[in-house]
């Protein structure tokens, strides 16, 4: 059964600060994300996650081959320059507590020293949110024998079918539509059970919990529980916002890190919280408090600026 999510849910799995906190023990979130065709990914990741709360967030550059594109700056210049507070560099004698990869990269023009990196993270103890570019090692991080680290997944429609069809699962379940419904509307019966039980199958399969987004996002966990929220406001359609959701998951799973290194199941509930933050902060920055539509263009940027009212409003 599908436990639909709310706010009050929501609440209880954000992590309020308390006087005996320091910035360790509020979290530290590795980010490894962006490249030199995509440094604004980096940016937004790293925004969000700051916003959400995260006690200290390390940005540790993927390697590339690939020079910036003119103009551009590379990745870490451009962190530098929207938020000073980040840390850089691989982590030294203290591991990050979560790490949030892939976003803003492309696996292929992924050197080989940087998939070895990301399959070091991926079979590493810390929980990882894998994005984008980082959704293919997946698998070949899981199929060695050896310990993995708790994950989260968050492909769209199109990363999903990928991870499909590289998973070796026979056809999707019927009523799966290959996109998603429209923005701020509820899928059909048929097609909300597709991607239910699609994202459950998937998730078993890869012993990884799945969060797959769209209007309505589903999150399944490997031991089949699942989750739903939405319909999302339509003005989160727009180039970056995935970027942002990853950054506050980031955040959410590197303050509840030994929990769910204990329990990775708990995932599922961290996946859900943040796309309802996500929402939330969507709705407060565009003016669409009741997900209907109204209200005004929005960037990815102003959703990540309006996480603090939404952590603040729940």
């Amino acid at each position: 059964m599908t436990e639909r999510w709310n706010p009050d849910r929501a609440a209880a799995r954000l992590r309020r600060p308390c006087a005996a906190d320091d910035k360790y023990r509020r979290g530290v979130l590795g980010v490894r994300t962006g490249s030199a065709r995509y440094p604004g990914a980096a940016v937004l990741g790293v925004c969000a996650a700051w916003r959400t709360g995260v006690g200290l967030l390390r940005y540790a550059p993927p390697i590339e081959e690939r020079a910036s594109e003119p103009g551009l700056p590379p990745p870490a210049a451009a962190v530098l320059a929207a938020r000073p507070e980040t840390v850089f560099g691989e982590p030294g004698g203290r591991p990050c507590d979560a790490w949030l990869i892939g976003s803003g990269t492309d696996p292929a023009e992924r050197p080989f020293a940087e998939r070895e990196a990301l399959l070091r993270l991926l079979r590493g103890p810390s929980p990882a949110v894998i994005d984008a570019g980082a959704l293919d090692l997946v698998r070949e991080a899981r199929s060695g024998g050896g310990p993995t680290a708790p994950a989260i997944l968050t492909p769209h429609a199109g990363e999903f079918e990928r991870l499909w069809r590289d998973a070796d699962l026979d056809a999707l379940p019927g009523g799966w539509a290959p996109r998603p419904p429209r923005a701020g509307s509820e899928p059909p019966p048929t097609e909300a059970g597709a991607r239910r039980d699609a994202a459950l199958r998937l998730a078993e399969r890869l012993a990884a919990t799945v969060l797959l987004k769209g209007s309505v996002t589903v999150v399944a966990t490997p031991r089949g529980r699942d989750f739903a929220w939405g319909p999302a406001t339509p003005w989160l359609a727009s180039a970056g916002t995935g970027d942002v959701l990853g950054g506050i998951l980031g955040a959410l799973v590197a303050a509840r890190a030994e929990e769910v290194r204990a329990d990775p199941e708990l995932l599922g509930p961290l996946g859900i919280t943040a796309a309802l933050l996500h929402d939330l902060a969507a709705r407060i920055a565009s003016g669409d408090e009741e997900a209907n539509g109204a209200g005004r263009p929005i960037t990815a940027l102003d959703v990540a600026e309006a996480i603090p009212a939404a952590i603040s409003r729940l």
